[in-house]
Formats: structure tokens, sequence, C-alpha cells
């Protein structure tokens, strides 16, 4: 997600790409391509989805030029049909966690909005000041602490083709960011 984000900031905003950039951008698609030959033994669709869907998204959200606050409103009624019915499939199978007797889950359950739409708020009114090229590479902060607790907490494997690609990409990271860092 982050490349496309950056491809789309280019192609769609005029933002710049120097060499620098362009050869940050090259190294994180050649590790993606060394993970996927080398590691997977098919394309990892559901990935590629995500990505595609996410970028998309920002590059709606930049296009249209709306506030944040009032996007999010709007996006949260579009959702919210189908949220109802998810919740009524919930609560006739008898799935329902949201009750009285268990006063911590409802809190738990309550903070999950908020816990939701504030990052997703600062994340995208961040696409609104800073484009979708630095951004993007910024983004790669999520799948790296996805990293860490798989590794960490859930004892995932992790091999050198990994770490070979993870460090890669992470040297690509910080030259985009130090390069936009100096240019401005």
């Amino acid at each position: 997600m982050p490349i496309l984000s950056v491809m789309l900031g280019y192609f769609f905003f005029n933002e710049k790409l120097n060499k620098k950039r362009i050869f940050s951008i090259s190294l994180v698609i050649i590790s993606i391509l060394y993970l996927i030959l080398i590691s997977f033994k098919s394309l990892p669709w559901v990935g590629l989805i995500v990505a595609i869907s996410w970028a998309v998204y920002n590059l709606l959200r930049k296009k249209i030029n709306i506030d944040t606050d009032v996007g999010l409103l709007i996006e949260s009624l579009f959702i919210l049909p189908f949220a109802v019915i998810a919740f009524y499939i919930i609560t006739i199978n008898g799935n329902n966690d949201f009750k009285l007797s268990e006063p911590l889950m409802m809190i738990v359950i309550f903070l999950a909005g908020p816990m939701t739409v504030i990052p997703l708020f600062l994340y995208v009114r961040g696409v609104e000041l800073c484009g979708l090229g630095a951004t993007g590479m910024i983004f790669y902060i999520t799948p790296t602490l996805q990293f860490l607790l798989g590794f960490f907490y859930y004892d995932e494997p992790f091999s050198l083709i990994k770490l070979v690609s993870f460090f890669f990409i992470w040297i690509a990271v910080i030259i985009y960011l130090k390069d936009l860092y100096e240019t401005n």
C-alpha cells in the first residue's frame, strides 16, 4: 500500500519524485518482489486487495477535498446499515457480549469505536496535510509493529528471507523520509 500511495500521489497530485525517492521506491519494490518470489508459493491476493483498496481509499479521500470530520461522519453513516444488520445477527445468535453482567467487557467494546476512529481521523488528516507519498512511507510503521507483535508475542517464525526484505524496506523508508525532510 505505501508504494501504491506514493505512485498515486505522483500521478494524481504531482507529488515530486527525485532520484533519492525513486531509488527508495525501487528498493522497496525489489524487496517486495524478493519476498514474494522466494518466500511465497503463490501471490498474496488478500494482501494485494487490501493494499489496492486502502490506496484507492486514500486517493479518493484526498481528491474529494472534504473536511476530515465531515468525511468520517459520512463514511460512518454509509456503514451504519451494515453494522446494524451485523449486530442484529450477532444478537439473535446469542453472541452478544455487551451485557450489564459484564461491565468490563462493555467498556472494552464501547472503547473500540474511539480506538478505531481517532487513529483513522489522524491518518486521514495527515494525508490531507502531507500528501500520499509521505504518509504512505510512514505507513510502514503499521506492518512493522504487526511483525514485532507476531514475532515477540505470538512466536511466529521469522526467516532470513524476511529479515533481508525487512532490512531493505526500512533503508528505503529512511532514505525517502530523510529526503522529504531535507527538501522541506
